[in-house]
């Protein structure tokens, strides 16, 4: 597909997987390597260009690994800037704010028209079929990611399609997949995330229950995998509204799985009640090992899918800051925004998740004060709703002037506009699991809310401190004056 603008210049449209490595290469955001090994090489490559990138690192698109064909790629760190989130999302490349892309992309779900996915009868993932015997998981390579794993994992950026068995919905999610042997890989799902009930009720019901493990996608579907999205809400689908039309899939032949016409590797599997082994460890998205090696359900592969020379999608978190830093950011605050819009909350005017958090572990909410008690009713909606929930630990909520995006101005709210007497909360007891080295037992922990807001009295009657600032207006006449200084 051709690049197309809006009336800025600067929306760039794509479709799948491999226009999009073409448009990352074309913005100059994309490196090509060369000869690294699948044993630990690829990943330390990627944590040491993107820890301290300051989200300026480029996506890595590995070949020529040793033992396997030339073609047989490993892409890592797909979303370190937000220019390439812009392009996944099909929003403007150069919004002046971080918070921006929240609000854009938030916009854009609360209109969004989901297109169910066309079937279609065939596509490049049917270039190569395997069954049974011929069925080998390691014909790709596929990487032991951090310096203390213990095995290989096919899946960290990959899409776990499951099928829910009273509704029929199929769910995306983004799980790890921990390879075993040739025919058997791991798939650990969190409790309380979508693919770990669809799994539940089919085992308590003492059934079998099909798994499409997609390894290299369009990293839409990516994104919306690893996003809190609400319950019955198909990533195909919304994938499909945001893209303005349907997925092209084609009907997995063991699974009957809507599967992406132009994936590069779909895994159909099984898993069997009863059937587990030891998984583990892997480092996670905390930056620790801090999860326990437990037996857990192991999938049986059934048959393989992929296309003629496949390229594994890879997204080994690490110490933070890393590669789905912002991935798991902006999805998230999308979902927190729309909450606190749902519930009645009046006057959002920024959420975001920082980075070296990660995820929710450190959520700011920008609002412009209208009522007593505005500040703390956000806080709260933000850290309980589905896309704060899971394992957040702080949420902090500022006025209009502190830009929820940029750390430094909130940590200047924090210091000068909070009393840690009368503006904390606690909550207790609530979601988290062992991802999160400070756990509490039965998988909870606690999350701190601080009201980093003007109190509202002082706020209502203009007795706060004046800030010391430039004016818009004034802003406006320099960088009109000058404006070489301000590109």
């Amino acid at each position: 597909m051709t690049r197309s603008f809006d009336d800025s210049g600067d929306i760039v449209h794509y479709r799948g997987l491999r226009d999009w490595i073409e448009k990352v290469e074309s913005f100059g955001e994309l490196k090509r390597v060369s000869g690294a090994h699948w044993d630990r090489e690829m990943g330390a490559i990627t944590q040491l260009l993107t820890q301290k990138a300051n989200n300026s690192a480029p996506a890595i698109l590995f070949d020529d690994t040793p033992g396997y064909p030339k073609g047989y790629r490993t892409l890592y760190g797909h979303f370190s800037t937000t220019r390439r989130i812009a392009l996944t999302l099909g929003l403007p490349l150069n919004l002046p704010r971080k918070v921006d892309y929240v609000k854009a992309y938030h916009q854009r779900l609360q209109s969004l028209k989901p297109l169910p996915p066309r079937f279609v009868e065939t596509g490049p993932i049917l270039e190569n079929v395997s069954f049974g015997a011929d069925v080998d998981v390691l014909k790709f390579p596929v990487p032991v990611h951090h310096e203390k794993d213990t095995a290989r994992y096919i899946g960290t950026a990959s899409c776990c399609m499951t099928q829910d068995p009273d509704t029929g919905w199929f769910n995306m999610g983004a799980y790890r997949c921990q390879v075993y042997d040739s025919k058997t890989i791991g798939c650990q799902i969190t409790e309380g995330k979508h693919g770990r009930i669809h799994r539940d009720k089919n085992f308590e019901r003492g059934q079998s229950m099909k798994f499409v493990i997609i390894v290299g996608q369009d990293p839409l579907l990516f994104m919306l995998s690893g996003s809190p999205l609400p319950d019955g809400s198909s990533e195909l689908d919304i994938a499909g509204g945001l893209r303005g039309e349907p997925l092209d899939v084609v009907r997995g032949p063991w699974s009957g799985f809507p599967i992406p016409a132009d994936c590069e590797i779909a895994l159909e599997c099984e898993a069997v009640p009863g059937n587990a082994l030891p998984e583990g460890p892997f480092g996670e998205w905390m930056g620790y090992y801090s999860d326990d090696i437990v037996p857990r359900p192991y999938l049986i592969v059934r048959s393989i899918l992929h296309r003629n020379d496949p390229i594994i999608c890879c997204a080994p978190q690490h110490k933070p800051i890393d590669e789905t830093g912002l991935l798991k950011g902006i999805g998230g605050c999308a979902e927190i925004w729309r909450a606190l819009e749902a519930s009645g909350v009046p006057e959002i005017l920024g959420v975001w998740n920082h980075e070296a958090g990660p995820a929710t572990r450190f959520t700011v909410v920008q609002i412009r004060q209208r009522y007593p008690g505005h500040s703390r009713q956000a806080l709260h909606i933000a850290a309980s709703c589905a896309g704060g929930a899971y394992n957040g630990k702080w949420t902090v909520v500022v006025d209009e002037d502190v830009d929820a995006g940029e750390l430094g101005e909130v940590l200047w709210a924090m210091c000068t506009r909070f009393n840690p007497d009368v503006d904390i909360d606690i909550i207790q007891k609530a979601w988290s699991s062992k991802r999160d080295p400070m756990h509490q037992p039965g998988n909870f922990n606690s999350r701190i809310l601080i009201d980093a807001c003007i109190p509202y009295d002082m706020k209502l009657k203009g007795t706060f401190p004046t800030i010391v600032d430039v004016s818009a207006g004034l802003e406006a006449r320099i960088k009109d004056k000058f404006p070489d200084l301000f590109r």
